[in-house]
């Protein structure tokens, strides 16, 4: 809704499998020219990094952008905050797009 506010028309796929990925997926993802994936579990090795190598691999202008968890120690918390915190809520998800389209100007 946010995006949409600020004149961003997005698409939104909710990956169901990750292997095999959804070939119609990828090849739609290609055709845009910002891709985030965000996934609430391990970016490295993720569902996300597997999107953005096939998708560069049609398209290798697509700019990409994986979100995820890192890597590493986590300390507790209620899990919204620790999404958050990743930037994995919806404030962090226009942060990046925001952030993106600067980089595009």
């Amino acid at each position: 809704d946010e995006l949409s506010a600020r004149g961003v028309s997005t698409t939104v796929w909710d990956v169901r499998a990750v292997k095999p990925l959804d070939p119609d997926m990828i090849a739609e993802a290609a055709t845009h020219p910002l891709v985030i994936t965000i996934e609430d579990g391990l970016r490295a090795g993720g569902a996300g990094e597997a999107m953005r190598d096939l998708v560069l691999g049609i398209d290798h202008r697509v700019d990409v952008h994986v979100l995820g968890v890192p890597t590493a120690y986590i300390p507790h918390g209620k899990p919204d905050a620790i999404l958050a915190g990743f930037g994995l809520d919806a404030a962090g998800i226009v942060r990046t797009v925001d952030a993106a389209r600067l980089l595009d100007a």
